[in-house]
């Protein structure tokens, strides 16, 4: 099976009016914001809720990163004012948009990163690509710099979006490993595109212990809906940590280092992941974290591959970040003008998991158009992930996801 390290991909793309009314850039004096913990937390939530708005009745093989998401938006959150501003941070459950709340984003996401061995590898980038002719408040530069580390890069938008693009998209590739190509789609950039933000995260990651490939038999899985059909499940029994409720049941896998590893959510009854998935909050990861315990258990797991799109304007508004996507967004804070408002956000992920290591990819598009505990000796617990399950890849001392999926139904093998 062909092998793809663990990429994650956000990019913003700004296009402008001719509007001269400018208004204040961002403002310092609201102090109020969050601390670290509070972000990650908000950033997991934000991610369920998007979770809960995906189609009820099409629960298939669901992947996307809310890490991306915020962090591709908290850029764009840097320039927010008034109620655009106050929708992003209801929606996004971000701070007051002041220089304190971008210093401990920018915080967290150096705290993610790890390039100490082979094993593991995350790491963050994020640029800013912006037409030559248009000038970004100072203000705006700074920041991005400092707390997102990025430079701004003119490009000629006007006279060569279709080569602007095409190094926008080399820049991408070389960000990931040449695992994500041809982000920006032709088309996507034209003669009024004047700001591209974009944010990489790399992730490639080998499980603490391997499982057997010898042990890895054909076995059935049962989707949500339709017949069973065989796929490869892997198969290992040791001692993970561990939860359970009457309804479902949490297990998690370490990886190299134990300072990541994927949690899995499954239903103990197969075709109820639908009745499940309004039941998965913040909460329950609290719950998770303070009472699981190391038990003995038969984990039975299928090789999977997950490649998905999603368009994630209509969810946006819906959670209600509604003006953010109207001719009255106010995105001030970046050029000193009203002019900028997102017309599409796009999600594409790509996921891979096999007896060795978890291998994933994932890309956003924001496009903004004119403004018009010790075990307890016991029998082994079965973990039969033969139907639908939940899961998540986060960083253990932090809590804060990085990927979020479900898997409805694997491809066979």
């Amino acid at each position: 099976m062909k092998k793809l390290p663990v990429i994650l991909f956000a990019v913003l793309i700004f296009c402008i009016s001719c509007s001269k009314k400018e208004l204040a850039a961002i403002d310092d004096k609201n102090t109020e914001t969050l601390n670290e913990a509070e972000i990650i937390s908000g950033i997991n939530q934000f991610g369920f809720n998007v979770l809960h708005l995906l189609p009820e009745d099409d629960i298939q093989n669901l992947f996307f990163s809310p890490f991306s998401i915020s962090s591709a938006l908290a850029m764009a959150y840097a320039g927010a004012a008034g109620n655009t501003a106050d929708e992003m941070r209801k929606v996004l459950y971000f701070g007051q948009p002041n220089s304190s709340f971008h210093q401990c984003f920018g915080t967290l996401s150096a705290a993610l990163q790890y390039s100490g061995d082979e094993d593991l590898k995350v790491s963050i980038a994020n640029a800013i690509w912006v037409e030559d002719q248009y000038k970004l408040l100072k203000p705006y530069q700074q920041l991005i710099r400092d707390y997102y580390k990025s430079e701004a890069k003119e490009m000629d938008f006007i006279g060569a979006p279709e080569a602007s693009r095409l190094l926008i998209n080399q820049w991408v590739s070389e960000q990931t490993n040449d695992r994500i190509k041809d982000l920006l789609p032709s088309g996507s950039v034209d003669a009024l595109t004047r700001l591209i933000l974009t944010n990489a995260v790399y992730f490639n990651a080998e499980w603490d212990e391997h499982f057997n490939e010898d042990m890895t038999k054909k076995a059935f899985f049962y989707p949500e809906t339709g017949d069973a059909y065989q796929v490869d499940m892997m198969y290992k029994r040791q001692h993970y940590p561990y939860y359970e409720t009457k309804d479902f049941q949490i297990l998690e896998i370490d990886y190299k280092g134990k300072r990541y590893a994927m949690m899995l959510v499954l239903p103990r009854e197969k075709g109820k992941m639908t009745e499940l998935l309004p039941h998965l909050d913040r909460e329950m990861l609290a719950d998770y974290d303070s009472l699981k315990k190391t038990e003995d258990v038969i984990l039975y797991l299928p090789k999977f591959r997950l490649e998905t799109r999603y368009e994630m304007s209509s969810i946006l508004q819906e959670m209600g970040m509604a003006e953010a996507f109207s001719g009255q967004a106010n995105f001030s804070g970046i050029s000193g003008k009203k002019d900028l408002m997102i017309s599409e956000v796009i999600h594409k992920a790509f996921i891979e998991i096999d007896e060795k290591k978890t291998e994933a990819a994932a890309a956003t598009g924001v496009v903004m158009r004119l403004t018009a505990m010790p075990p307890v000796p016991r029998a082994p617990i079965t973990f039969r992930a033969d139907h639908p399950f939940l899961f998540l890849i986060r960083e253990k001392h932090t809590a804060a996801i990085l990927f979020m999926g479900c898997l409805g139904a694997p491809e066979p093998e």
